[in-house]
């Protein structure tokens, strides 16, 4: 969201327009060189700065929204199934699928909580491993998903999530959308401040849109009030996205990262489990359903994945959560290690469930809309949309309004800038670093082109 200012060139009417009196009610702008023109003038360059970017990322983020919607309509034979008496343990079905797919060692196994899904066997490793979903109530396999020949929603979604990640450029392309996440929290710090209503005007074009009004006023109305009204959902996509960006992600992080926690009598550091020794007094190995029957005891209304142990461990990894995409509040996840031989819980760590560090279940649901299910998936997709209309809203404004022959760009305020502005730019920088470094490029920019200026001024001839 980038809300347009009322300045005085966006009330002064154009070269042979006649002034007509009007009964709409008008906001008064700021005068000439206030701390009003300031913020104006870096809302209008941060504007232009991240248009471009911000339009991709803002379509390919809407697209997104609803994938897990579209591909249960696009995969609902594999993915549902009905319910019939008790289900079958884990080794059955991983035995289904390895039967129905030969060739190919099982991985792993997910097990989910809700008795309509499928269950999922993956053959193979890695990211070309095989999907088996197969029924869990009789053991038989509905079908497959094959890595190496998506299907075309794996494939279109996949493709838009690279694109609204990285813009098919790798980390480059990380560094560029960091920047255009974080000078869109700018953008939407100024434009509530410009929106901000002042005495002497009215509430039209500040609460509603004044649809009677010149073409241009309306688009100005538009621009300023939808922001205004979709600013909290904006706000959170902006900022929930910092966690998948490349800097201040991995640094948060690195930051916040939980340890592990022992328990069952062993630490992860000491345990024969985890250093692999010879087992003293050897036991016979827990079967995969008894795992099971161990992980859904403790974590009853979560799916779990568990990882299929190679010869000769001692240990079965495994994860419980609740659902990525459909799961109302945030998303929690556990990841343990249970001792084959007794079940012992050898490992234990957990990030979004620690008391510390609660907030990492709530990024990527507050990101994507799923926090309150499909209404708040609704109210993202369409701030979505109006935040990609920003950028475009505000160019042409600024094209409509240019003085003829001039670019009409706004002019730097002859006042300093106040101190607090200041503290407030460094503030930001530093908990924004990308911004910061090119906050820093600007001011460097246009210091370099001051000494030129300046330069060239004392070079030119005097006038005779």
């Amino acid at each position: 969201m980038n809300p347009a200012p009322m300045t005085p060139e966006a009330t002064r009417p154009s070269a042979g327009q006649a002034r007509r009196p009007s009964t709409l009610p008008k906001r008064v702008a700021a005068p000439s060189g206030s701390l009003y023109r300031m913020i104006w003038r870096w809302h209008f360059y941060a504007g232009i700065l991240v248009a471009p970017t911000l339009l991709v990322v803002t379509i390919t983020g809407a697209l997104y929204i609803f994938r897990s919607e579209i591909e249960n309509l696009a995969h609902a034979d594999l993915r549902f199934v009905a319910p019939a008496g008790e289900r079958a343990g884990a080794q059955a079905q991983v035995d289904a699928a390895v039967e129905a797919f030969p060739g190919r060692p099982p991985a792993s196994i997910e097990l989910p909580a809700d008795p309509g899904r499928s269950s999922v066997v993956r053959l193979g490793e890695g990211r070309g491993a095989l999907a088996v979903h197969v029924d869990p109530f009789r053991a038989r396999p509905l079908g497959a998903i094959d890595p190496d020949r998506p299907g075309w929603t794996e494939a279109f979604f996949t493709t838009v999530l690279k694109i609204h990640r990285e813009l098919l450029a790798g980390w480059p392309g990380r560094l560029v959308v960091e920047l255009t996440v974080g000078w869109t929290i700018l953008l939407l710090a100024t434009g509530l401040y410009l929106w901000w209503p002042r005495r002497g005007g009215g509430p039209a074009g500040v609460w509603w849109a004044r649809f009677r009004a010149k073409p241009y006023t309306v688009l100005r109305d538009l621009h300023t009030v939808l922001g205004f009204y979709l600013l909290a959902p904006v706000a959170v996509i902006a900022v929930s996205g910092l966690f998948y960006c490349l800097v201040w992600g991995e640094a948060f992080h690195r930051a916040t990262r939980g340890r592990p926690e022992a328990s069952g009598g062993g630490t992860p550091s000491t345990s024969a489990a985890v250093r692999g020794d010879p087992d003293p007094t050897p036991m016979p190995a827990l079967s995969l359903d008894r795992i099971e029957a161990l992980a859904r005891a403790r974590y009853p209304d979560r799916n779990l994945f568990i990882t299929l142990p190679e010869p000769g461990s001692r240990t079965f990894s495994l994860s419980a959560g609740n659902d990525y995409d459909n799961s109302y509040g945030p998303f929690v996840s556990a990841r343990f290690e249970l001792d084959r031989r007794d079940g012992r819980m050898v490992s234990h760590s957990t990030l979004a469930e620690d008391e510390r560090y609660w907030w990492h279940g709530w990024a990527y649901p507050l990101h994507v809309g799923s926090v309150l299910g499909p209404t708040t998936k609704v109210i993202w997709l369409v701030a979505c949309l109006v935040l990609a209309a920003m950028p475009v809203t505000g160019l042409w404004m600024w094209w409509i309004r240019r003085p003829a022959g001039r670019a009409g760009f706004p002019r730097r305020p002859d006042r300093p800038v106040p101190r607090g502005l200041v503290a407030a730019i460094a503030a930001l920088s530093l908990l924004l670093p990308v911004v910061g470094a090119s906050i820093l490029l600007i001011l460097t920019g246009e210091a370099i082109v001051g000494v030129v200026r300046r330069a060239l001024a004392r070079q030119s001839p005097a006038p005779a």
